[in-house]
């Protein structure tokens, strides 16, 4: 999917990704008292007094910025990086990190090279990001993701059980996706891909009459977890609400490099 076409959608629905808005408020203050609680799990706990942390996907930086505040308050120095496709989205990541008074760096990099970046104690997968990366995209950059991490390093995803939502919320054809007396965005099924498992969905803004199709790939958690398990020693699943949890993987593996995934299988070479 292209970068412009992924901005748009993000301009067309609300998903709540804007600080200086009032859902993306509402979101932040919520990452914070997640992240209080999350700090405490045995594997962060363990974390060094200098902390390198890789926001992937960043978006406008919400959940980056909201982790490094608490690791800040329970003493920890703080070196973020934020990381996204969208230059536009990190230029108001980069004043928001200045509003909450958290050093930062952002990029503008690919989530399957990363890897390039350094090396990294916590990398932060925040917002759902992984329905933007289809079946081949996320083992590469899962492997990019663990290549960035030192020995003893930490993975944290955010993400909903997309599959139960689906048989469960009637995703199938047509849903709202944004209800608001300011605006009112619908989405709608407009096609498959079996070979990468991407649906097509068309994001159409009624006010206005914008549109734009983006595509998507659903997953449960367990299959993230389990996937996050072949580039990781351990993982474990935290149930945020009964929508959203954290999956967290420690200590990579460091068998499956971004190396060893850079030639496309046959199926997509046939395409």
């Amino acid at each position: 999917m292209r970068v412009e076409d992924l901005s748009e959608a993000y301009r067309i629905v609300d998903w709540m990704d804007n600080p200086y808005e009032k859902s993306g408020r509402k979101r932040y203050l919520k990452a914070l008292q997640e992240f209080k609680q999350l700090v405490e799990h045995i594997w962060l706990k363990s974390l060094p007094p200098k902390v390198r942390v890789i926001d992937v996907c960043a978006g406008r930086g919400i959940g980056g910025v909201a982790l490094a505040r608490v690791l800040k308050e329970t003493g920890h120095e703080v070196d973020l990086t934020l990381v996204d496709l969208r230059p536009d989205a990190l230029r108001d990541a980069e004043k928001f990190c200045a509003d909450e008074n958290v050093k930062c760096k952002c990029v503008v990099k690919d989530a399957v090279k990363v890897h390039e970046l350094g090396v990294f104690d916590v990398a932060l997968l925040y917002g759902g990001p992984l329905a933007h990366f289809d079946a081949w995209s996320l083992l590469k950059m899962f492997a990019s993701v663990s290549q960035s991490l030192n020995s003893n390093g930490v993975v944290i995803v955010e993400e909903m059980d997309r599959i139960y939502h689906i048989f469960r919320g009637g995703f199938k054809d047509f849903i709202v996706e944004t209800v608001s007396p300011e605006k009112l965005t619908v989405s709608a099924h407009s096609g498959y891909d079996a070979f990468r498992d991407v649906y097509r969905r068309v994001m159409y803004e009624m006010k206005t009459g914008r549109a734009v199709e983006v595509e998507l790939t659903f997953r449960s958690v367990a299959t993230i977890a389990s996937l996050l398990w072949i580039f990781f020693h351990d993982v474990d699943l935290i149930g945020k609400d009964e929508r959203l949890y954290f999956i967290v993987g420690y200590k990579p593996r460091r068998r499956i490099r971004v190396e060893d995934l850079r030639e496309p299988p046959l199926l997509l070479r046939k395409k």
